[in-house]
């Protein structure tokens, strides 16, 4: 199934489902890609880049994949 952006039709990859269901609301069915975001959230990309790859590496959210 494809998922785009709720707010410019982007394509979105698994980590940006993540984080939105993390950050919003985990019960989404509609989702922002990282640059709607990041602006929803007043943040940057780099920021939200940097949480998703901390999720991955600890493992702390089952949301993501934990990375060895």
């Amino acid at each position: 199934m494809r998922h785009l952006c709720m707010e410019c039709g982007a394509q979105l990859s698994g980590d940006e489902i993540a984080l939105h269901r993390k950050l919003i609301y985990r019960a989404a069915v509609n989702y922002m890609c990282m640059d709607c975001l990041a602006e929803f959230c007043d943040t940057d990309r780099k920021r939200l880049e940097e949480l998703a790859a901390y999720y991955h590496r600890t493992g702390e959210c089952i949301l993501f994949a934990k990375q060895e």
